[in-house]
């Protein structure tokens, strides 16, 4: 059974899930451990019940094949009704196309994305697959933000209806933004910032590069603590739970790819056993506001988190240097007497990295970037200020339990010549409980979802 990606369960383990189950509405249920990256190796052959978890390799719509001029005359001798019924057919087929079912049949157009088993990758080959159907630039997260095909499809109906006819330039490259006035240029296409920090890092050393970020963010608005701000982020839902039970909270990555949805697949693994929130970083959207200081990006991030635990215990939780954000707002959760459950860091480096590991790691997040339809310069100076303050946050001193998730594999470009495990992160003292994820620092929290999911539950486990 494991040959074919089926794994066994312990005694302990095998009892915590019929707890679980025992506790759920849901009709039919099948506790299982599965080893995704050996069962996706069978993936043309698997039934079609798990195709959400193992999807065959994806068929890519032909290119040009997409008359958005045909459509839109179509939808124009539809009632409201019957324009929502054929977007709504045109998002499931090509999401069935993505997720290898034989038909759109497959996909149930109320069922959310993230349960079908798309990933951020397939997400955004759908939102073009979409902007080249219909002629309109689609925001960069326009599937996760709709969750769902019928959601999707109203949100492509109203925006439709009001960017008048087709112009006939190609929705890849120029073509109006949803949400935007017909004809202005996206933000990707007229940012040249990111070819800069491109042409920066060729150029070398790294610190000029990020140098160059860090003047652009000095030009954006700061705050200095969460009074001057209008509002704190708002946490996104990602999984309910049932009350009384510890929350996960999750801070996004400083990254450019940073995003409240890099935490949706480990998410999807706490369905019916706890709340699990994302808090996104300010200063990310354009028009935001940085941090100041250390202190205040500190001080919003644990007010967020308060907000999103809703007076229910909680953990916080970081991916890479999203840790040390984590890290740095428990520790001003203590401070105020309002000691969090514990910390979990995954795969979090220390900040003193040395820049070889750094320029591995920004390497393979420029190979990245057309994922994302182009890193911004809101994304980049964000990237640079919080960078430039990783390094002076405190890193001892909180006396919450810390769960250290450590990545097994070795990133692409990752440095695999050097001594030891160079390459890989490692747990920043000797207090905190370590647990290997079978997977790389940029596929852990898809592919490694489970892992990461299975540790942080047993972990919390000991905690309650």
């Amino acid at each position: 059974m494991k040959q074919v990606g089926i794994e066994g369960l312990s005694a302990e383990r095998g009892l915590e899930l019929f707890d679980t189950v025992m506790g759920l509405d849901d009709p039919a249920l099948v506790p299982i451990r599965l080893d995704l990256p050996t069962l996706r190796q069978a993936a043309d052959n698997l039934p079609e019940i798990l195709h959400a978890l193992a999807p065959p390799p994806r068929r890519r719509t032909a290119a040009g094949k997409a008359d958005p001029g045909a459509l839109r005359r179509r939808l124009d001798g539809l009632d409201a009704e019957g324009q929502h019924t054929l977007l709504r057919e045109l998002v499931t087929g090509l999401a069935a196309d993505l997720l290898g079912y034989q038909e759109a049949g497959g996909i149930d157009p109320e069922r959310d994305f993230l349960e079908l088993g798309f990933d951020s990758l397939m997400a955004m080959e759908l939102r073009s697959a979409l902007s080249e159907a219909i002629g309109l630039r689609l925001p960069s997260m326009v599937v996760f933000d709709h969750k769902s095909a019928a959601a999707l499809a109203r949100f492509l109906q109203e925006e439709i209806s009001v960017a008048g006819p087709v112009s006939g330039v190609a929705a890849t490259d120029g073509a109006p933004t949803a949400g935007t006035s017909a004809g202005r240029p996206s933000s990707a296409a007229t940012d040249t910032l990111s070819q800069l920090f491109r042409e920066a890092l060729q150029n070398g050393p790294l610190q000029r590069a990020m140098t160059m970020l860090n003047a652009v963010a000095e030009t954006r608005p700061a705050f200095t603590s969460a009074a001057d701000i209008p509002a704190l982020p708002v946490p996104v839902r990602l999984m309910e739970g049932p009350a009384g039970r510890t929350r996960l909270i999750c801070l996004s990555t400083p990254m450019a790819t940073s995003g409240v949805y890099q935490h949706a697949h480990i998410a999807n693994h706490f369905k019916g056993v706890r709340g699990v929130a994302g808090i996104p970083l300010p200063g990310f959207v354009r028009g935001d506001s940085l941090p100041a200081t250390n202190d205040a990006a500190a001080e919003v991030l644990a007010e967020a988190a308060l907000e999103a635990a809703g007076g229910e215990r909680f953990v916080l939780a970081g991916y890479s240097a999203g840790g040390i954000l984590a890290h740095a707002a428990a520790m001003h959760l203590e401070q105020r007497g309002l000691r969090p459950a514990g910390v979990v860091l995954m795969d979090s480096y220390l900040p003193d990295v040395s820049n070889a590991l750094l320029d591995g790691l920004l390497e393979t997040m420029l190979e990245m970037e057309q994922t994302f339809d182009g890193f911004d310069s809101a994304r980049l100076s964000s990237m640079g200020r919080y960078s430039n303050m990783l390094g002076s946050f405190p890193l001892e001193g909180l006396h919450a339990p810390v769960l250290f998730l450590q990545c097994a594999r070795p990133f692409p470009g990752a440095d695999t010549d050097g001594p030891g495990d160079a390459w890989q992160a490692a747990p920043w003292n000797a207090t905190q409980t370590v647990r290997a994820v079978g997977a790389n620092h940029f596929t852990m929290l898809e592919e490694g979802a489970a892992d990461c999911a299975r540790a942080i539950e047993d972990w919390i486990g000991t905690l309650d």
